[in-house]
């Protein structure tokens, strides 16, 4: 099931879910829609999430963007080490053409592979826990 996007409350940078010892991360947008603090703000907020003992794997999922920029990349990427830090697991997952390029560029996608869909990407998160 995909959720909705949440894009008219522009005070939301990340859509986070729960889906059993995974934790799901839905960018909004690119920084230049938010301001500094609130990135800064729930970048934190996602890391303090991963604290959580129970919480081992990340799966990022794509489909509310088409474009993110190097702030909202950034962001991602520190939960993305902090999860392979802790032996978990991290994913992305439907990823528009545009991001799969921007994945592809940034080399991203060698460390964590990219699915079609977000079944997918939490299967192979319980295929390998």
């Amino acid at each position: 099931v995909v959720s909705e996007c949440l894009m008219p409350d522009p005070t939301i940078v990340f859509q986070v879910e729960r889906d059993g010892s995974t934790l799901i991360i839905l960018p909004q947008g690119p920084a230049l829609q938010f301001s500094h603090q609130e990135v800064h703000l729930e970048t934190n907020a996602l890391y303090r999430l991963l604290d959580e003992r129970d919480l081992r794997n990340v799966v990022v999922d794509l489909h509310c963007v088409d474009y993110v920029d190097s702030v909202i990349i950034s962001s991602i990427l520190r939960c993305l080490t902090k999860t392979k830090q802790k032996r978990g697991k991290a994913f992305f997952c439907n990823a528009s053409e545009n991001m799969t390029q921007l994945l592809k560029t940034i080399k991203i996608g060698k460390l964590w592979p990219s699915f079609d869909t977000r079944e997918d990407a939490v299967a192979a998160v319980i295929a390998d826990d």
